[in-house]
């Protein structure tokens, strides 16, 4: 049994982002804050990562939550599966958007977003000059 410290484990283990890592050892999060395993509270600046903008912990969303996982968990965004919140959050946004805009495409990441936002491109412009190589990676990967 190895005697390191999760920081420690954290530095050898975990690929880096940056140079010089924010390296707070997170105990809990809760509205605003994010308290380390010292007991040291900071604003957490940052929250935009992972959509928690409404801050952690809100129990409005961990009560949400728990309702929806004794049914059922996450099963797929794409498009291939009816599911009754997807569905409805969609027809929501749909309620905002302008009379020409009435559909929504849900994905995992950024890079999924800007691909998507590349395929409908293509297939609105038929002159898109696009090598077919690139074209296929867009359909088979899901990032550039």
């Amino acid at each position: 049994m190895s005697s390191m410290n999760n920081r420690q484990l954290f530095f050898q283990h975990l690929a880096q982002t940056s140079d010089k890592p924010i390296g707070i050892e997170v105990a809990s999060a809760e509205g605003i804050y994010i308290k380390d395993v010292y007991g040291k509270k900071f604003v957490d600046m940052i929250a935009g990562f992972s959509v928690c903008n409404i801050g952690h912990s809100h129990p409005d969303v961990i009560e949400a939550i728990q309702r929806q996982v004794e049914k059922y968990m996450h099963v797929i965004v794409y498009g291939e599966f009816i599911q009754a919140p997807q569905v409805q959050y969609a027809k929501a946004l749909t309620n905002i958007l302008p009379e020409n805009l009435q559909s929504v495409y849900f994905t995992s990441s950024g890079a999924e977003a800007a691909e998507g936002a590349m395929k409908l491109a293509n297939l609105l412009v038929s002159k898109w000059p696009l090598p077919k190589a690139f074209i296929l990676r867009m359909c088979m990967g899901k990032s550039l």
